[in-house]
């Protein structure tokens, strides 16, 4: 496969088409201090609401907080004084600002897709002035007899400072199909998505998601896709050149993270990753893959180390997991699907972990089993850790966590929220 690396100046204007501040003569309210966002969907639609607290109370989503504008899904962000929400669908990017009747409103938008060729593009806060925008175009290659043998994979990637909601930049890379990718595949896997980028001292990594590609023989959803080993994408930073896929066989999967993200740097400027596996319709840990945590070091895998979930927790059911949050001093908090539970997506077969990554220790948590698999953030706040959790038909509270103890039960039920049909997908 050829390598092509182009960084190209744009224009906002000539890329995006437009960027647009809101108009009128109506004042906007004093941005809100120390206050939570706090992100919900019910009934498929999603909504932004503001609350002071997170570890008592009662609050609704009831005739409070904003809709969001979400063709597919909402993604958020928050940065300084601003929410960003990304329409996953259209490719909008909005900054909303927090007001004091517990809404947002709309400062600027942009269409961040256009830069990178997607309505569906995926985003990440790389700095707290930048917002990363990507998307992998894949182009089929065929031969005489118009079977695929391959696939060019490029990654276009924009950058976005804040909180202006300018984009300066745009960098491609065509992706290279590793031999590792191509084992166990009938024509090869091929990298398909990037996502959970984290900057540490002169690299960035993204995490990759590959798929198998496409063979008119076995039609989906029939096929399994299995990748061998792990591959990550480095590049120097901040000028994105020197690209490389790098890898491991300490274990099987993809590296990117769903809407938590797989990657975090610790305060030792060291990156700890997780793995995930899906097949078309499902968690694919048939075939006894683990769930792992790796380290990365100076643009490469750490061969010394591997932190063995699976083996640790010592449970009976495989477990996946589609990312975690990091609270602080080498001790994070885990999603788990546990398979024997259920559908990952549409039951509540989801558990919460302590991983602590220094000793390689796991605790499950005595938290209520929910649906985690699109959870996206949590928020570290006077040395504790807050996350919702809301099952299926069930109560939903946000949780404070106490990062320090080893305890199953080391938690409190901190502010209540709806229940019943509302899915809590985040706290910022």
């Amino acid at each position: 496969m050829k390598y092509l690396f182009k960084t190209i100046t744009i224009l906002l204007i000539a890329i995006l088409g437009f960027s647009c501040e809101e108009e009128g003569n109506d004042p906007v309210d004093p941005v809100v201090k120390n206050t939570f966002s706090v992100l919900g969907t019910i009934d498929g639609a999603y909504y932004l609401t503001q609350t002071e607290k997170l570890n008592e109370g009662n609050f609704s989503f009831v005739d409070n907080g904003t809709q969001l504008e979400a063709d597919q899904a909402a993604r958020i962000i928050s940065s300084g004084e601003y929410i960003y929400s990304l329409n996953y669908g259209t490719g909008l990017l909005t900054q909303l600002k927090p007001n004091t009747s517990g809404n947002y409103d709309k400062v600027k938008e942009i269409n961040a897709g256009l830069s990178v060729g997607t309505n569906r593009p995926r985003f990440h806060l790389a700095e707290e002035n930048t917002i990363l925008v990507y998307n992998v175009v894949v182009t089929p290659v065929v031969n005489e007899n118009e079977e695929v043998t391959d696939n060019t994979c490029t990654l276009r990637l924009a950058t976005v400072s804040l909180p202006n909601l300018t984009i300066s930049n745009l960098t491609e890379f065509e992706i290279p199909q590793s031999e590792n990718a191509k084992n166990g595949a009938t024509i090869g896997y091929h990298p398909m998505r990037v996502d959970s980028p984290i900057i540490s001292g002169d690299k960035i990594y993204f995490g990759l998601m590959h798929l198998d590609m496409y063979d008119p023989s076995v039609p989906p959803p029939f096929k399994v896709p299995k990748q061998t080993g792990l591959e990550t994408l480095v590049f120097d930073y901040p000028s994105y050149t020197n690209g490389t896929v790098i890898s491991t066989s300490m274990a099987a999967g993809h590296t990117c993270g769903y809407r938590a993200p797989s990657m975090h740097l610790d305060e030792n400027g060291d990156v700890y990753q997780s793995n995930w596996f899906m097949s078309a319709n499902s968690f694919d840990l048939s075939a006894g893959d683990k769930t792992v945590i790796t380290r990365l070091k100076n643009g490469a895998y750490d061969e010394s180390y591997e932190f063995n979930i699976s083996d640790a927790l010592g449970i009976e059911s495989n477990v996946g997991t589609a990312g975690w949050f990091y609270a602080g001093n080498g001790i994070g908090y885990m999603p788990l699907h546990l398979e024997n539970e259920g559908n990952y997506y549409t039951e509540n077969s989801w558990s919460l972990a302590r991983i602590d990554l220094y000793n390689k220790k796991v605790q499950k948590l005595n938290v209520p089993m929910s649906m985690l698999f699109s959870y996206e953030s949590g928020v570290v706040k006077d040395g504790k850790f807050y996350m919702a959790i809301s099952p299926i038909g069930g109560e939903a509270y946000v949780y404070e966590f106490d990062p320090a103890s080893e305890s199953p039960d080391a938690f409190t039920k901190g502010l209540k929220l709806d229940g019943g049909n509302l899915q809590i997908d985040g706290i910022y």
